[in-house]
């Protein structure tokens, strides 16, 4: 009952702890985080989450098609609020928005929490430099935005296997990289490639083919010399 009044609501006229721009993603994840509201619950719905992430592997591909979301045995234990989200997604057909919907839910429970997340981008967990250099990046900015006031700061590190070097660090929008990745790595090489001057190439030295002494050679070379007679000719007298 508690869960239809809210579907039922206007969920864009109520109060939320942060802004974010409207969408369809938005929109069920106000849902979920009017459901948690009341009783607090917003860790039960975040570990729904995680159930469905790794639950994700074992799915066929286009499950969010072909299955209804509580027929899904590993969904059976999700809480009440996750599971009429997800069948309310599949009616829609938009269970390919639940990464957005997740993002926005973890945004709004972040600023309930007056807690600020700083995403650190880099190319293996091992990287302590560029991962330190990052949290220093992540520390200045949440110091010199005024929006950020009050709130503690906190780290998530994510291997991005397009990083090559460096970081790149993500706090709730602002951003800050050095990263430099296989696309940089390809614009350099192009780069490179493109300081060549082609007009002031060395000339070319041929070495003259040596035929074997058979029939077979022999043969093969009056026809190549016949090709070249042709095409001696018809670039003297026309086709």
């Amino acid at each position: 009952a508690e869960l239809k009044q809210i579907f039922e609501s206007d969920l864009e006229k109520q109060k939320y702890p942060t802004d974010i721009v409207p969408s369809d993603s938005t929109l069920f994840a106000k849902f979920l985080f009017k459901a948690a509201e009341p009783k607090n619950n917003y860790d039960a719905i975040l570990k729904d989450f995680e159930t469905i992430q790794a639950s994700l592997p074992k799915l066929p591909i286009l499950w969010e098609r072909s299955i209804e979301p509580d027929q899904i045995p590993e969904f059976k234990a999700l809480s009440p609020p996750t599971l009429f989200t997800l069948m309310w997604m599949k009616d829609n057909g938009m269970l390919d928005l639940l990464p957005a919907v997740r993002a926005a839910y973890e945004t709004y429970v972040n600023a309930q929490r007056k807690k600020v997340i700083a995403k650190i981008y880099v190319s293996s967990e091992k990287d302590t430099e560029a991962i330190n250099e990052a949290k220093k990046a992540a520390q200045e900015t949440h110091k010199a935005e005024s929006r950020f006031a009050s709130t503690n700061l906190e780290y998530k590190v994510i291997v991005d296997k397009e990083i090559l070097s460096g970081f790149s660090v993500d706090v709730s929008g602002s951003f800050v990289s050095n990263a430099k990745g296989a696309a940089d790595a390809a614009a350099s090489a192009s780069a490179a490639t493109a300081e060549i001057d082609y007009t002031n190439l060395p000339v070319a030295k041929f070495n003259k083919t040596i035929w074997a002494d058979n029939v077979e050679t022999e043969v093969l070379r009056k026809y190549f010399d016949q090709l070249a007679q042709y095409d001696a000719e018809e670039a003297k007298l026309g086709v």
